[in-house]
């Protein structure tokens, strides 16, 4: 272990530059004139120091901090120093989040990063990562798994805490407490004077984005332990306080979200080298490796809460890139440019009314695009305020893809599923799930180059529901025409009748057989489950395909679907449409192939003027001797 740590030193020390100028954005980086900082074992309870944090604006100030004791093995090859902080006011805020990733410093020696807090506490007690497990954890792109478990750590010395005595110390990963619910003693009753740390959870801020927005992200996001508020830019700010030092102890702001709206979260440097920067002492997300935005930051105050402080504050300008987020921290390089995804969206209310253009970039991750492209188009639409009951919204969706043809798909979105604060997630949820099954199809890796979203809002809701289906007769002979009568109940109007016609094959066999009657996007679901090649693509042309016939489907269109006999399969990843029947399914149960039944069907669609939601089934009899005298049903106003 001091090998290991011998060599760490040497080869940080190897990476200590002169202070450099960032090209063109004002922002100078400091780096430390040498990596000094303790080991574990060298810290004792009782020693005192000082840490550095921005509290107000961009400058540093110092407040003072005293060891209480060392957590050895809090996840493997982790440790976690136990510290009571004083001064700058903590002692009224407590540790405020925000200051994750504040240096602390014994004997001008660098220990760690501020990194946990103890949440309804009496006093400001906090957890420090050590620096040397920063080092070597970003090094090897370690995961957070390893910190997923709430567990209860002896204490290597007991600590004595006002008029209590403290041996050990519950320590909580992300999300197992909710940011306001005090913490849990060891036999889960809430007490507030239990001693539980938890990780500084990380302010995230978005600026242009409504609460409704925001609420709906914090849920979402709530896993990684963020936690929602209203940000805002530093407009008012003077241009000599946006001149800051990325040095130990100045704010860090990663982007996850740039351009017309902004979405972002607020910590502090821990420490420098060169252009290599370390901040925050735990995940911020937990994702390993990305590519995230670095922002120099400014703190506008301190929002003092009984649970947790927060720091409120605004990025600045671009310094770096975020490019490895682990258990013990957050690592990047300064002077280089993340590689973002371009989003623009568009809304209108009427097809003549006035447009808003919303041009953003959202950071690249297979886990957290879809997330975010979600959150920004949801956000397009409820900036415009509350939105009517009733509501109809047209969709064009354009989607660039390097090296493949682009996707494309224009529908109508209307019902009680798209009515006031319900519209926008309704509206989108479709795209989010389209964007998140390029990022993780396991098939290749596909490169969205940009997402470009146009919405006409119109009021006035003209939805329908299949109400009822009926045919014209009961028997017919193959090669006949099965007449389809669809009843339609649009919102607030008269039922409806639509017409379909469903030509039967010449070769049909006789027996009994069901017409079902669905919406278009229900059909293509069934004719992805029909297709083994579809339902599992296993190359980038089936995985095309595949969304075809999902962006084909229009929610104003009905479909009337009749399964056939099939007598094919897909054998090893190829489909044999045609084979005899005994051979059909001698392949379809053998064992020694990946083989699937490749399904068969009828359909015939019909356009409405309505968005259509339902399904309904009509069944009938193939004769090919039909009865000589046949009434035929009178069409009925009714089924």
């Amino acid at each position: 272990m001091r090998q290991r740590r011998d060599s760490l030193k040497f080869a940080a020390a190897g990476l200590v530059l002169l202070a450099a100028l960032v090209s063109g954005l004002g922002i100078s980086v400091k780096a430390s004139p040498t990596v000094e900082y303790w080991a574990v074992e060298e810290l004792k309870a009782g020693m005192k120091g000082y840490g550095l944090t921005v509290f107000r604006g961009t400058r540093c100030e110092k407040f003072q901090v005293e060891i209480l004791g060392v957590l050895r093995h809090v996840s493997p090859g982790r440790d976690l120093i136990l510290a009571r902080l004083s001064g700058a006011d903590l002692e009224h805020t407590g540790v405020i989040a925000g200051m994750s990733g504040s240096p602390v410093y014994v004997d001008n020696k660098l220990v760690g990063a501020i990194s946990y807090a103890w949440t309804f506490a009496k006093e400001p007690i906090a957890g420090i990562t050590p620096f040397a497990q920063m080092l070597e954890f970003v090094e090897s792109f370690e995961r957070r798994e390893g910190m997923a478990q709430r567990r209860l750590i002896p204490l290597s010395e007991p600590v004595r805490l006002g008029e209590r005595t403290w041996t050990q110390v519950w320590l909580e990963p992300f999300a197992s407490v909710p940011a306001s619910a005090p913490p849990r003693s060891e036999n889960s009753t809430a007490r507030s004077d239990s001693l539980c740390l938890q990780p500084l959870r990380l302010p995230l801020a978005g600026i242009g984005f409504t609460s409704h927005t925001l609420d709906l992200l914090a849920e979402r996001l709530a896993p990684y332990g963020l936690v929602a508020v209203q940000g805002g830019a530093a407009g008012s700010v003077k241009p000599a306080d946006t001149v800051s030092e990325m040095a130990p102890g100045a704010v860090a702001v990663v982007g996850l979200v740039t351009g017309d709206m902004s979405l972002y979260s607020l910590g502090t440097v821990t420490h420098v080298v060169g252009d290599r920067i370390y901040a925050f002492g735990h995940p911020f997300m937990g994702l390993g490796r990305c590519e995230f935005p670095l922002f120099s930051g400014y703190v506008h105050t301190v929002y003092p809460r009984h649970n947790l402080s927060f720091k409120i504050g605004s990025p600045l300008e671009p310094v770096g890139v975020l490019h490895a987020d682990v258990s013990t921290g957050i690592s990047g390089w300064l002077k280089r440019k993340a590689d973002m995804l371009p989003v623009e969206v568009t809304v209108r209310f009427g097809k003549e009314g006035p447009a808003r253009t919303y041009r953003c970039q959202v950071a690249r991750h297979r886990n957290l695009t879809h997330q975010l492209v979600f959150s920004v188009l949801t956000n397009a639409v409820d900036a415009e305020g509350e939105l009517p009951d009733e509501l109809t919204a047209e969709l064009v969706v354009h989607l660039e893809l390097e090296g493949q043809q682009p996707i494309e798909f224009r529908d109508l979105f209307s019902g009680s599923s798209v009515s006031g604060n319900r519209a926008p997630p309704s509206l989108y949820q479709p795209v989010a799930n389209l964007v998140q099954l390029l990022y993780t199809n396991p098939i290749a890796h596909l490169r969205l180059n940009r997402v470009t979203c146009d919405t006409t809002l119109n009021p006035g809701r003209i939805s329908a529901e299949i109400d009822g289906v009926h045919l014209e007769n009961e028997v017919y002979a193959p090669g006949e025409t099965v007449v389809v009568y669809v009843w339609l109940k649009p919102y607030r109007q008269p039922r409806q009748r639509v017409r379909m016609e469903l030509p039967l094959p010449s070769d049909l066999p006789e027996g009994n057989y069901t017409a079902q009657v669905m919406d278009d996007l229900t059909n293509a679901r069934y004719e992805l489950r029909d297709s083994p090649l579809l339902s599992n693509p296993t190359t980038i042309e089936q995985l095309m395909q595949a969304l075809a016939v999902q962006t084909a489907a229009k929610r104003t269109r009905i479909a009337a679907r009749l399964v056939l006999p099939s007598a094919g399969v897909v054998v090893e990843g190829k489909a044999l449409p045609d084979l005899p029947p005994g051979l059909a399914a001698v392949l379809s149960q053998s064992r020694h192939t990946t083989a699937g039944t490749l399904g068969r069907a009828l359909v015939v669609r019909e356009n409405v003027p309505w968005v259509v939601q339902g399904q309904q089934s009509v069944s009938f009899r193939v004769a090919r001797q039909k009865p000589f005298l046949q009434e035929k049903p009178a069409v009925r106003p009714h089924p």
